[in-house]
């Protein structure tokens, strides 16, 4: 196994996993505002944010690191990700994982078509140096930081989260 086949593996068992987490979810839930107080402060970047929030900017920054990845030039800057407006649109549950889930469909495709050149070469993130590949080992930390955070916020509404790791394909090796 590669390891852009062992990202893969990963990234599309952590990614489904997610979608378990939403559907275990209702709409109040996914736009529900965490508490904040002495024993359980979030911080000033993360006290305000939802679950549809954290799910909206998962959607967003992969596609739009892996679709970005193969036209960034080697020692080349990785934009920022901006807001997608088809993801802001999505108002329900459902319907976010709609469309989360054709995006990642699409991320899954544009993995595979990634070439040697495009997981070598060196890059700039944020003022941080990459590789191709690392900048996707980083897109797998990234989501299960912020997978954490949405298990922490269903948890604070009384919302039993998904074990981790208890991926969705039992008899599929991961990675």
């Amino acid at each position: 196994m590669t390891e852009l086949e062992r990202f893969r593996s990963l990234f599309h068992q952590q990614v489904l996993h997610t979608f378990d987490y939403l559907q275990a979810i209702n709409e109040t839930q996914w736009q529900g505002i965490p508490c904040d107080s002495q024993a359980l402060y979030l911080g000033s970047r993360i006290n305000k944010i939802t679950i549809a929030a954290l799910s909206r900017h998962l959607a967003t920054t992969e596609s739009h690191w892996i679709s970005q990845l193969p036209s960034i030039p080697a020692n080349g800057t990785m934009p920022m990700p901006e807001k997608d407006p088809v993801i802001e649109a999505a108002k329900t549950v459902p319907g976010f994982i709609d469309i989360y889930e054709l995006r990642h469909r699409k991320n899954m495709e544009r993995l595979t078509a990634l070439s040697a050149g495009d997981l070598d070469k060196p890059l700039l993130f944020a003022g941080r140096h990459y590789t191709g590949m690392g900048l996707l080992w980083s897109i797998l930390g990234h989501h299960a930081y912020h997978l954490g955070q949405m298990d922490l916020l269903m948890r604070q509404q009384e919302v039993a989260a998904p074990e981790y790791m208890e991926w969705r394909e039992k008899e599929r090796v991961v990675g």
